[in-house]
């Protein structure tokens, strides 16, 4: 959003009352009704709110030109670069809401209670970090979007962002039109990429659960979580990998997934519509695999195996030993669990995306 002069001098008709702010050109302040209200119209400022007994509140907004700094420790804080490029704001306040137009180069929170940030144009690296609820969205091109909060809630409106939850998070959403990276080492984490090609990642070993959605096929899915559930809807995943050594996988692919790897103490491995190549590998102690459409590869290599391939044309091969073969029901149930899967990851999406006017 470009503030042309005829508005930045409206703007400072509206602000006439407030103060200049000492030693800086083109910024003024004023403390009304337990308020801090601070604007930068010129110049590279550094806004700075504390957090002191004359006002419990601050608002911050550069205007025209990047601030060099916005920072706030108040206990509610809301600042905004509607110029875009600014060099940092921060927060530590217990509530703070950050939002940059877009290009601002950190963009950080460290709260108690909650955080949100916004990066409307793109091209901001955003953070967040303390025991509080985050809340981070981009609308593209954020390559560094990190959360190391107790809960996490990101999201991508576009491309080519770059999305991680880090250890000691609790839970982690994370949300993606996609192509995107996201990456998640929460105790529990859940990875959805909308429009397709995403790299999805649940790379920790000690996660409860994973569970990782791709609507439309991905370059790769891998999760070492304990258990974990990787859907790939469109199919077409190029590296679909599980290792849950303690634990269960469940993969499920379309069609087309030539590389579908699992090592756990129990997978379940689905090929919806055929044509996949299926690994269960050394190490597994049963492996469940199904082929409903048929042309699949059913490589099990675990103590146990249990394959089905109701669609035919499939072939066999592992050194694990043959037990009971799944009931057609339980293969006619994982097509229809896809299809299921399916309608309740985009209805949601559908939704928002009405109800927001586009």
């Amino acid at each position: 959003m470009n503030i042309s002069s005829q508005s930045a001098l409206l703007i400072l008709i509206l602000f006439a009352g407030f103060q200049l702010i000492s030693g800086q050109v083109g910024s003024c302040e004023q403390i009304s009704n337990s308020i801090r209200s601070q604007i930068c119209l010129k110049g590279k400022c550094d806004l700075q709110c504390g957090n002191t007994a004359g006002y419990s509140q601050c608002d911050q907004v550069c205007v025209v030109e990047p601030c060099s700094n916005i920072s706030c420790s108040s206990s509610s804080c809301y600042q905004r670069c509607l110029s875009g490029k600014c060099d940092s704001i921060e927060c530590s306040g217990d509530d703070c809401t950050q939002t940059c137009l877009g290009n601002c180069s950190l963009v950080n929170c460290t709260v108690t209670s909650k955080c949100n940030q916004h990066c409307e144009k793109g091209h901001c690296a955003l953070l967040a970090s303390g025991a509080g609820t985050v809340v981070q969205n981009c609308a593209e091109n954020c390559s560094d979007v990190k959360c190391e909060a107790k809960s996490c809630g990101q999201s991508c409106d576009g491309e080519r962002c770059g999305l991680g939850c880090s250890k000691g998070t609790k839970d982690c959403t994370q949300s993606c039109k996609g192509p995107c990276k996201m990456q998640c080492e929460a105790s529990k984490c859940e990875s959805n990429c909308i429009g397709g090609n995403c790299n999805l990642d649940c790379m920790n070993s000690d996660s409860e659960i994973c569970q990782q959605t791709c609507a439309k096929g991905a370059w790769d899915i891998k999760c070492t979580a304990k258990n974990c559930k990787s859907d790939c809807l469109g199919g077409k995943c190029a590296h679909f990998k599980c290792t849950a050594d303690q634990g269960n996988c469940s993969q499920v692919c379309e069609k087309d997934c030539t590389n579908m790897r699992c090592k756990a103490k129990e997978c379940h491995q689905t090929c919806t519509e055929g044509n996949c190549k299926m690994h269960c590998e050394t190490g597994s102690d049963m492996c469940i695999m199904s082929c409903p459409g048929g042309n699949c590869l059913l490589d099990c290599n675990g103590s146990k195996c249990k394959r089905d391939c109701e669609g035919g044309s499939c072939q066999t091969t592992g050194t694990g030993i043959e037990v009971q073969q799944p009931e057609n029901t339980k293969t006619k149930g994982d097509a229809t669990g896809l299809i299921f899967t399916y309608l309740s990851f985009l209805l949601p999406v559908l939704l928002a995306h009405v109800l927001s006017g586009h």
